[in-house]
Formats: C-alpha cells, sequence, structure tokens
C-alpha cells in the first residue's frame, strides 16, 4: 500500500492479517510444525504460558515437539479485539483448546478455555507476535468418549493427524 491509502482500509486489512496469524498459531501447535511456528513470531518475542516465561523459542520449541501422552489436539480461536497502531497492535483471541491425553494407559479429553493477550508487531511486511499472555478461564477434564474407527465416523476417509502428515499440508503445501 501506498502512503496515500485509506487509514480504514489498512485497519481492515492488518485486522485480516492478525486473524491470519492466529489461525497459523493454531495450526502449527495442533501439527506440531516448528518451521512454522518459529515464522509467526518476532525474534525477541515473549510469552506467559504456564511454566513458560519470557523467551518464546523455548515455548515453540517444546509446543511443536513429539509427546507421547498427548495423542491429538484441536485448537479453535474466536472473539477477536485487535487496536492497531500504524506498525504495532494490541489485541484479545479467545481461544478453546481440546486434546487427548494419555495417562496411566488410559485416554482423557481436556478442554481448555481462556484467552490470549497480545503485542503484535509488522516486520519486513508481515504481522508477527511480539509479546503472548494466556489467560486461563476455565477448563474441563472427563474421560474420552472418541471412537473413531467405528458406525459413521469409520466412514471418514480423512483423519487429523497431531504432525504434518495432516491432510492440510496436501491442500496448502509444506
Amino acid at each position: 500500500m501506498t502512503q496515500y491509502a485509506d487509514p480504514a482500509l489498512l485497519e481492515v486489512e492488518a485486522k485480516q492479517a492478525l486473524h491470519q496469524l492466529n489461525a497459523q498459531v493454531a495450526r502449527a501447535f495442533d501439527r506440531m510444525d516448528r518451521c512454522l511456528m518459529v515464522s509467526l513470531w518476532t525474534e525477541d518475542a515473549e510469552v506467559d504460558w504456564g511454566k513458560h516465561q519470557g523467551d518464546a523459542k523455548a515455548f515453540v520449541v517444546e509446543s511443536t515437539s513429539p509427546d507421547n501422552t498427548l495423542e491429538r489436539t484441536f485448537s479453535s480461536i474466536s472473539n477477536e479485539y485487535f487496536e492497531i497502531d500504524g506498525n504495532s497492535a494490541r489485541g484479545e483471541v479467545y481461544v478453546i483448546n481440546i486434546s487427548t491425553l494419555i495417562k496411566d494407559g488410559k485416554k482423557e479429553d481436556r478442554l481448555i478455555g481462556g484467552r490470549f493477550l497480545d503485542q503484535y508487531r509488522k516486520e519486513q511486511g508481515a504481522w508477527k507476535i511480539a509479546k503472548r499472555s494466556f489467560v486461563h478461564d476455565w477448563n474441563m477434564n472427563l474421560p474420552t468418549t472418541a471412537v473413531l474407527d467405528e458406525g459413521l465416523f469409520a466412514q471418514f476417509r480423512l483423519r487429523g493427524e497431531r504432525s504434518q502428515s495432516d491432510p492440510v499440508y496436501a491442500l496448502f503445501g509444506g
């Protein structure tokens, strides 16, 4: 865009780019896509998320590493509120994460609801996360009732994978 661009249009473009950024974070987390995840944070990014306090690099590595106790995850973002100020922005993004964990040989579904309180920075034309804090609002832990290979569900040919063998990579490449 040029310096003569409509400020309202620039704000809409920024908000759409921030929405895409948050959708990419959800995909990178659910598919353990480290290359994608690394590209979404500024070099000096900070995180405040459970045991991760400070430099985001350790969080990025751990969140994209295989974990034998975590069978699957599904992250969903909603209710996004952004304030744009040139090449920086602040945002509140609601998130729900559903995970199937394996504990003592038994499967448990964990649902977590919360919000990301973010600071973003536009670098070389791309919006990135400069600081992310997770606010834990609620959670539920239940024995899993998922039945993926029986009845109606056995008919689904495509299955989500917690890896880059997920069908989305055939669609978009990578």
